[in-house]
């Protein structure tokens, strides 16, 4: 076997192999054997067929099989001698089989890149602590009764910002209709029937409330909107569009006085004085939560900012694309047509690069702290996280199980474990403004599960069960 090695960058090598005949010759023995002894050909007992006519019939699936194993095994074999551990599965391309039997083809090897780990423990963060206000809790309170507020119809008068109005509405461009230029435009902005909105100056249609102003309950209108050049509907920016509006009610909200009779429509048998308390509470765990969220991102910047790494290209481009599928999908689910997301492709495949590289580079440093702390995976931690997105993605946790077994996901759910509980090392040591860390409690997990053998899950060592 020859090897030639080109090193691409710090921690990307090209492997370019040369098998010599002999190699793929006995790779056929072996593989025409088991073909012969599986054969069953017309004229023929099972395995007795001639290997001539064995390799006449399945040739093609033959040399397919012996080249994938070959390939396999050809790497295994350099990958040992050159000792590189490949963080990722080689890539192989260029596979040429050439007459004499010869093979010839390129592995891509992406190993680990070196780098100094800094001291990760005592890091100084530096995040401000908001506490709540009174007036965030009578906002949140206000939200409330927002929600038990009733709609009063308005007689006698024209219509006004603040009110809500009930409505037809068409827009129109030069008299054509919108739905009939832009078949696929939300309803929202091409017309609706005794729809409900509320008189503000951008929503939902810039400008269309202002230009209701003074109508009256019957009343028809036509009103000129001039959406702007960077508005968030693509089909309609820079235009002036026409909606002939028709006006059917005006509806005035009326919120409910903040008293006990209010607390009790929220929870039967609880005061003003005791919601207020609730809410204070909530706010206040909302705010510790969103400190502990900051101060992890503010670990994570400081470790990207502490490092400086190599990261390699192609598991960046993976990474990216990767993100970039999520990015659309999330803003697909919010209504952003297709058009919309093509004018930003670069914008947003450059954000999803960006994102990439530094998750990249942080699982690198990560995975160092991993092995420097000797973090494991426990049994118990894997079932409950399967367990975990298996109700996530609304699936019965044996059945999420055997699909990740089936494509091999359980090492990678594993890893992002074993990542995660590096961060939490990081985290637990910080300096967070100034203070030193606060110990960790140890927490032992039980031996015993408490759930039912009839209780569907995902077993594991301490659930009790013979299995």
């Amino acid at each position: 076997m020859k090897v030639t090695t080109e090193q691409k960058e710090t921690c990307i090598f090209d492997l370019h192999i040369e098998l010599p005949p002999e190699r793929f010759h006995e790779e056929w023995k072996e593989i025409g054997s088991e073909y012969r002894r599986q054969a069953n050909l017309p004229g023929f007992r099972k395995g007795k067929a001639p290997l001539a006519i064995v390799e006449k019939k399945y040739g093609q699936d033959m040399e397919q099989e012996a080249t994938r194993k070959l390939l396999d095994a050809a790497v295994r074999q350099v990958l040992n001698e050159q000792k590189l551990a490949p963080v990722q599965s080689p890539s192989v391309r260029d596979v040429r089989l050439e007459a004499d039997r010869s093979l010839h083809f390129t592995a891509t090897v992406v190993t680990r890149p070196p780098f100094d780990l800094p001291d990760y423990k005592g890091l100084e963060i530096t995040l401000e602590k908001k506490g709540v206000e009174e007036s965030e809790v009578e906002q949140f309170l206000d939200g409330l009764r927002g929600d038990l507020a009733e709609f009063k119809t308005i007689e006698g008068r024209e219509l006004a910002m603040g009110d809500f109005a009930v409505l037809d509405y068409e827009g129109s461009i030069e008299n054509k209709p919108l739905l009939e230029t832009y078949p696929d435009l939300q309803p929202t902005y091409a017309g609706r029937k005794n729809f409900w909105i509320r008189m503000e100056d951008e929503r939902p249609i810039p400008g269309l409330a202002s230009a209701m102003v003074g109508m009256k309950t019957g009343e028809s209108r036509d009103c000129v909107v001039s959406f702007p050049t960077d508005f968030l509907e693509e089909k309609l920016r820079g235009y002036k569009v026409t909606y002939k509006v028709t006006l059917h009610e005006i509806k005035e909200r009326v919120l409910p006085p903040l008293d006990d009779a209010f607390a009790a429509k929220l929870s039967p048998g609880l005061t003003l004085e005791k919601i207020r308390e609730q809410v204070r509470e909530r706010l206040i765990s909302n705010a510790e939560e969103n400190f502990k969220r900051g101060v992890r991102g503010e670990v994570v910047k400081k470790l990207l900012e502490l490092v400086t790494i190599d990261t390699p290209s192609s598991m960046v481009e993976r990474e990216s694309n990767t993100m970039l599928k999520e990015i659309i999908r999330e803003n697909q689910t919010r209504g952003v047509s297709e058009e919309e997301l093509r004018s930003h492709q670069e914008e947003l495949l450059g954000a999803a690069r960006q994102s990439a590289a530094d998750k990249v580079k942080l699982n690198f440093i990560l995975g160092e702290i991993v092995g420097k702390e000797n973090i494991t995976v426990g049994r118990d931690e894997l079932a409950w996280r399967i367990t975990a997105m298996a109700e996530q993605y609304k699936m019965p946790p044996q059945k999420f199980l055997q699909e990740l077994q089936k494509n091999h996901a359980i090492p990678g759910i594993e890893e992002e474990i074993s990542l995660g509980k590096a961060l939490d090392v990081v985290v637990a040591h910080a300096r967070v403004n100034g203070e030193d860390p606060k110990p960790a409690l140890k927490v032992e997990t039980p031996t015993h599960s408490t759930h039912s053998h009839d209780e569907e899950h995902v077993h594991g060592p301490g659930c009790g069960h013979d299995h």
